[in-house]
């Protein structure tokens, strides 16, 4: 058993020349083994709608005793209320706003939805950022994602072992390897409010408890009750995918984390700024049973997972992570704050800045003409929009239910939570709460200067920026040079990762999965190479081969 909790981590022995040779690190199998694996199922828009998190309309026996051996946390959050932003910050461990990512979304089937000019693209990161999977391969893990990747960019070879749809699993590893897998469970999307509305209802629609902010109306509760019923699921396949674990006789070696990509798909929830839209459910399960049980209220972002993972199994974060590890070897000192931001989602545009100390909420609103509610096409398909929509026209709403769809808005917002949580009475301004409202705007102007000055820069520049003349960079080819049967790999483009494969004296025979290339390699005589080159938002290189 590997002694996370206390500390006792037999990972962290890993010397520097380990981590950063693979060769050398993966034939040392008695330190590979040493290595706890690490098993992330991630589902998709739900906010801390579960009963261990207090909710009584929820049916998660799963997830409940999940929390019972693990540490729950009350306060973390995304970077904007919405998936592919959120995305691309859990796997960079970078603030999306920072580096030209925060819009919804860049690739896929968004052309439709883009501004003028632009078409979809990848977004380019600076030259040192990786996925942070690519340090977790680089220390002897096999690493697998499944089905879902939602960056903002294409997932490079150097990510993963595997990754895409059907069949994709850690159980694939080689013997004796360390897994670190994160499986995507997309029963809790959006779309299967009405994709799963002919589904029978595992709640009774007139059980719930309806929002303060939510007209409560039979449409409503229909909509809610498919929302919780499409959560029960999601809580039988996590059911599922612990079992898994635990038949393989790998549960007191396995760190389970689990945690929603945003928050809840109902109104003023996702693709929101306020706290229902950005607090999300996570609970971190140490396989020793340390802090099992344990609530845990200190303020976390989604910036801060992958520096947490890989502290978790001993691996020092890289110093370009936005994020710091709130558990594990490194940990940092908690946050005094914490940040989001909204900007373009699909056709519609939005953009307001966010910070939050745990109770105080300020929010700056830059175009406060525009409505909390962006009338967004795809969020439409919900019947309880249309209904919210009717009723507000007819002047039949609630004053904290027009709240979404009033307009001008303020510039400034400022809420209680504790008081206030569904941030309904707005208190910036007023003289009570100056100081509050002072401190925390100069926590979010210090976050501002340090790391959002593209934020401001329109979309169409940063495509440029990206694209120049609007064509997608590629990545140079590499270059292979053989000493004695020693292999040497590079490309010439800054930040590039190689992955290679080999090809063996039969004929054909070629495996499939790419192997990242962290340092020379030693290959027999009639081997034949395969490498190519990658960088997150270029184009791959052409595949070299070459033989030995």
């Amino acid at each position: 058993m590997v002694k996370l909790g206390n500390k006792l981590v037999c990972a962290a022995l890993l010397s520097s020349y380990c981590f950063n040779n693979q060769e050398a690190f993966s034939q040392n199998k008695s330190r590979s083994e040493d290595l706890p694996n690490v098993l992330c199922i991630v589902c998709e828009d739900i906010s801390p709608y579960l009963g261990c998190y207090g909710d009584v309309n929820a049916r998660t026996p799963n997830l409940d005793r999940l929390a019972e051996s693990s540490v729950r946390y009350t306060n973390m959050h995304t970077t904007v209320g919405v998936s592919s932003p959120s995305r691309f910050a859990l796997i960079t461990g970078m603030y999306p706003s920072s580096c030209g990512a925060n819009f919804m979304r860049t690739m896929g089937n968004s052309e439709k939805y883009m501004p003028e000019g632009i078409r979809p693209y990848e977004v380019v990161t600076p030259p040192e950022v990786k996925c942070y999977s690519e340090f977790m391969r680089r220390a002897g893990y096999y690493c697998v994602n499944g089905p879902k990747t939602d960056y903002q960019f294409k997932a490079p070879e150097s990510a993963w072992d595997e990754c895409g749809g059907d069949g994709v699993h850690w159980k694939n590893r080689p013997e004796g390897k360390p897994f670190f897998a994160i499986f995507n469970l997309g029963v809790t999307h959006e779309s299967q409010l009405w994709e799963r509305a002919d589904k029978p209802l595992a709640v009774n629609p007139d059980s719930l408890s309806v929002p303060e902010y939510l007209p409560d109306t039979p449409t409503v509760r229909r909509d809610l009750a498919i929302m919780y019923s499409n959560i029960y699921e999601m809580d039988c396949q996590v059911g599922s995918l612990i079992e898994e674990v635990k038949e393989a006789g790998l549960l007191d070696n396995t760190i389970i984390i689990w945690y929603s990509d945003n928050g809840g798909p109902i109104p003023r929830g996702k693709r929101e700024i306020y706290i229902s839209g950005t607090r999300v459910p996570f609970m971190l399960r140490y396989p020793d049973g340390y802090r099992a049980g344990d609530v845990e209220d200190r303020l976390c972002m989604f910036v801060d997972i992958p520096a947490t993972i890989m502290s978790l199994v001993g691996l020092k974060p890289p110093k370009y992570m936005h994020g710091k590890p709130f558990a594990g070897k490194f940990e940092k000192k908690e946050r005094k704050v914490v940040y989001a931001a909204r900007d373009r989602m699909d056709a519609c545009t939005d953009k307001q800045a966010a910070v939050f100390d745990g109770r105080y909420h300020l929010i700056h609103n830059y175009m406060p003409e525009k409505p909390d509610f962006l009338d967004n096409e795809y969020q439409n398909n919900l019947p309880t929009i249309g209904e919210m929509k009717r009723l507000y026209s007819e002047g039949k709403l609630k004053p904290a239910q027009a709240k979404w769809f009033t307009s001008p808005r303020p510039d400034i917002e400022l809420y209680d939570i504790l008081s206030d949580p569904y941030e309904l009475e707005n208190l910036a301004g007023q003289e009570k709460y100056a100081d509050i409202q002072a401190r925390l705007d100069k926590e979010y102007r210090k976050w501002m200067r340090k790391y959002n000055s593209a934020w401001f820069i329109p979309e169409i520049e940063s495509f440029r920026s990206f694209y120049p003349d609007g064509i997608q960079r590629t990545t140079a080819n590499p270059e292979i040079e053989v000493r004695k049967h020693f292999v040497k790999i590079s490309s010439a483009t800054e930040g590039a990762s190689i992955v290679y494969r080999i090809k063996g004296v039969e004929k054909g025979k070629c495996p499939e999965t790419w192997h990242l290339y962290s340092g020379p390699l030693h290959l027999p005589d009639g081997s034949i190479l395969e490498a190519k080159a990658v960088r997150i938002g270029f184009r791959d290189s052409e595949t070299v081969s070459k033989e030995i």
